[in-house]
């Protein structure tokens, strides 16, 4: 008999997903600056630059943001997310939903210290610093009038920058209508469920929404007041595309398929049971103590494991 197998993407539209979900640290000045930021209007072109082992990722995209939702162009592709769903906008425009009341983030991780004044881009602005212990995790120039954020700098655990996200062609309102309205595209619900394998936390990420996967596997999202990550927990048949040609993420706990983007990062593996797929915005440190946390890889072949054995 021929085994089922099930096929699931993984690509931009679940990092959509994830970033539309994101909640932050309740209650704390971080909450207050990324609130703000999330439902600011403006109009801008979006230039984001990270590191991934060694490789630059770059993206760069037209944004417009306004009522807590963002649409997103790149060349003659249109996206839209937030308030809980994502739409595209292609040639077959589809969505999904998620019907939640997620709960809020209970995170003392993050400290916000204003840094004091700037003007950028003729605007006035302030500097924000937002630490984690003694390490600065992030740096943002804030806009006063609007609250958007108009460059993000996101640093590694060893201090070194990995992302940066900066504005420019900055407006302050919007200036272009979306290509087709939502209403008339159909939309996926989709509906919470309760969590069977998923932990409530991980390396201080808390589960934050928990909702079916196809073939009844599991999808988790986490967020810890300033990062987030999808993890999906998959039955081991299922066949998961988007990793064609996937990198790959060594550490102490395994070998990971590794596939980076500029805003995020894509890791696959299987541990003999199951697939497991997470995507996130998360820093590398973070992610590897994430990993540290959840079921390892099973072992690979012969090349992988001589890899390992040279490079830890």
């Amino acid at each position: 008999m021929t085994a089922v197998r099930r096929t699931v993407l993984v690509g931009a539209s679940t990092l959509l997903l994830v970033v539309s979900l994101v909640t932050p640290a309740s209650g704390s000045e971080l909450n207050d600056v990324l609130a703000e930021a999330s439902y600011a209007t403006y109009t801008a072109s979006r230039l984001v630059v990270s590191v991934w082992g060694g490789q630059t990722q770059v993206s760069r995209e037209f944004v417009e943001r306004a009522n807590g939702m963002e649409m997103v162009r790149r060349d003659a592709g249109w996206s839209m997310a937030g308030n809980g769903r994502a739409v595209s906008m292609g040639e077959e425009p589809k969505g999904v939903a998620f019907v939640t009341h997620q709960r809020g983030v209970d995170s003392t991780r993050y400290t916000v210290i204003e840094r004091g004044k700037a003007l950028h881009m003729s605007r006035p602005c302030q500097i924000v610093e937002v630490m984690e212990g003694g390490i600065v995790r992030a740096s943002f120039i804030v806009d006063d009038r609007s609250g958007a954020i108009l460059v993000a700098e996101i640093y590694d655990g060893s201090g070194d920058l990995f992302r940066r996200t900066t504005l420019s062609d900055f407006r302050a309102y919007r200036t272009y209508e979306a290509p087709t309205g939502g209403s008339g595209i159909p939309l996926e619900v989709v509906m919470p469920e309760a969590a069977n394998s998923l932990p409530d936390s991980l390396a201080g990420y808390q589960l934050v929404g928990t909702f079916s996967a196809p073939g009844g596997s599991e999808q988790g999202f986490y967020a810890d007041g300033l990062f987030s990550f999808s993890l999906f927990v998959l039955d081991g048949r299922t066949v998961v595309s988007g990793f064609e040609e996937p990198g790959l993420l060594i550490t102490g706990t395994g070998v990971y398929d590794l596939v980076p983007t500029a805003q995020a990062v894509r890791l696959r593996w299987q541990d003999g049971s199951n697939h497991f797929v997470l995507v996130g915005n998360l820093p590398p440190d973070h992610l590897t103590d994430v990993l540290g946390e959840l079921p390892t890889p099973e072992v690979r072949g012969m090349w992988a494991r001589w890899w390992q054995r040279l490079f830890g």
